[in-house]
């Protein structure tokens, strides 16, 4: 059961007016198990392992209130990871083996071992280890319900695709009252369609475009295989973008307040910047208890870069068990050490020539390159392989600039694309200047019904809806 699923569509209505209207003390108890039920809809034996996580970061974190002992901490840590590694590592660790034992001269088939990924276990178990952390560090107390904690890590808007929470932000409001609100009610509905607008008129749109081409680039011109590159950056922000857009949606609605993921990345002047912007609730998660624990930056320039490479090395490895992955990560580490490295030699070619720092036109281009270079990063994210990657990339730089060949869509489908992306862009650039959310509620009642229905009717009539369509496949988020 995902968002934009039928059976989510008749679960949320109960599960909200059952929350409103029961007892205020029976509304955590009904609230867990709508949560609970939502994971089942997944797989039962899913749920035994979201269990089993609960129970030992809560018994984890009760013990570390207590005393402090880093057994404790290194143990929990510990099973989370092995149980991360199994679910989701061990067939990629087994293949490098085998690829390492063919480069020694030693003939040895790795088995594939019939191991289904859980829904969302990456998004549970780092929410889970950074409640444990914090709790030894002290910046949170040890959590003495079981059922907030359970709540905590099941909260069914973001059980299977985040965003990443913190025990700090999130649980206090489980101890809150929650009275039905209007204002946040239509807040999070315009949110929801927002996003179901996003990924089924832009991000399945584009999804087929680049399929097309990406599957075989060599059929296709220089200009044909950028255009799919250029899509796939898109796609990938309309689609994840959505999923968080409609959990946040649907938690507002409800009188919940979840961690933002996206503040416009595409904007960004920098590739640091762009990962102080997307996916935010990932990165500020690897940057406290990764990137600080092994030093950040104050064990001199050296090792700070050494950190960024690892941090983004693991960050591509936790996207997805494939060496594509891996070198979309460190290339996106090479990128802020590369800029790091040439910042005081750009600093001086502006000043040179006599171009303002605060201008328009420097913002430009330094957002133009960024777009430019994850996009290039892009390519090994979306490719099945290495050398569809490179066969992507070289696509780009040789053969005719077009072949009139099909790319998947045709001309009205791309034109809805083209009016999707216009707006995405207008609602981007708006929400830099102003609080799209809180004006959309200062509108006078005919203006947000209008702005309602358009975005609902968008999604009716302008939606995906392609052979073999299926509602729940959100790529970025339901892979982990």
């Amino acid at each position: 059961m995902t968002f934009l699923s039928l059976p989510f569509l008749c679960f949320f209505p109960v599960t909200a007016l059952g929350y409103f209207l029961l007892p205020r003390k029976a509304r955590n108890v009904w609230l867990l198990l709508a949560s609970w039920f939502f994971y089942l809809c997944a797989k039962t034996v899913y749920l035994t392992l979201l269990l089993f996580v609960i129970l030992t970061s809560y018994g984890a974190g009760i013990a570390l209130g207590r005393e402090k002992k880093r057994p404790v901490l290194v143990l929990c840590l510990l099973t989370d990871v092995v149980l991360l590694f199994l679910f989701k590592y061990v067939n990629f660790a087994l293949s490098l083996a085998a690829g390492v034992l063919r480069g020694v001269g030693v003939s040895w088939n790795a088995p594939v071992l019939d191991i289904v990924l859980p829904v969302g276990i990456s998004f549970y178990l780092f929410q889970a280890m950074g409640y444990v952390i914090d709790v030894w560090r002290g910046r949170t107390e040890a959590q003495r319900s079981f059922l907030l904690h359970a709540l905590f890590l099941s909260f069914f808007p973001q059980v299977v695709s985040g965003p990443i929470g913190r025990a700090e932000e999130l649980t206090p409001q489980f101890r809150e009252p929650h009275p039905f609100n209007w204002d946040r009610f239509r807040q999070g509905l315009l949110r929801f369609l927002w996003g179901a607008f996003k990924k089924m008129v832009l991000a399945d749109r584009l999804a087929v475009l680049v399929n097309t081409v990406f599957g075989a680039p060599e059929s296709y011109g220089a200009v044909q295989v950028m255009g799919a590159a250029v899509a796939f950056s898109f796609q990938i922000y309309c689609d994840f973008s959505s999923y968080t857009d409609m959990a946040l949606g649907v938690a507002d609605s409800m009188g919940f307040t979840l961690r933002e993921n996206f503040d416009t990345p595409y904007f960004s002047r920098s590739i640091a910047e762009f990962w102080r912007r997307w996916h935010m609730s990932l990165s500020t998660w690897f940057r406290d208890y990764l990137y600080i624990p092994l030093g950040g930056s104050r064990r001199g320039t050296a090792r700070k870069y050494l950190n960024v490479l690892i941090v983004f090395a693991l960050s591509g490895l936790w996207h997805g068990a494939a060496m594509t992955f891996v070198v979309w990560g460190v290339l996106n580490g090479l990128y802020q050490v590369a800029g790091a490295v040439t910042a005081p030699l750009r600093a001086g070619g502006y000043r040179l020539l006599r171009i303002r720092e605060d201008g328009p036109f420097r913002h430009g281009v330094q957002v133009l390159i960024t777009f430019l270079l994850t996009t290039v990063a892009w390519v090994f994210f979306k490719a099945s392989s290495l050398s569809n990657a490179f066969d992507v990339l070289g696509g780009m730089f040789r053969g005719p600039l077009w072949v009139r060949l099909s790319m998947g869509l045709d001309r009205w489908e791309l034109l809805a694309a083209a009016a999707g992306l216009l707006l995405l862009l207008v609602v981007d650039l708006l929400s830099c200047l102003h609080n799209l959310r809180k004006a959309y509620l200062k509108q006078p009642r005919l203006v947000r019904w209008c702005v309602l229905w358009a975005l609902l009717l968008g999604c009716l009539i302008f939606g995906s809806y392609g052979a073999g369509y299926d509602a729940q496949a959100f790529m970025y988020g339901f892979s982990f």
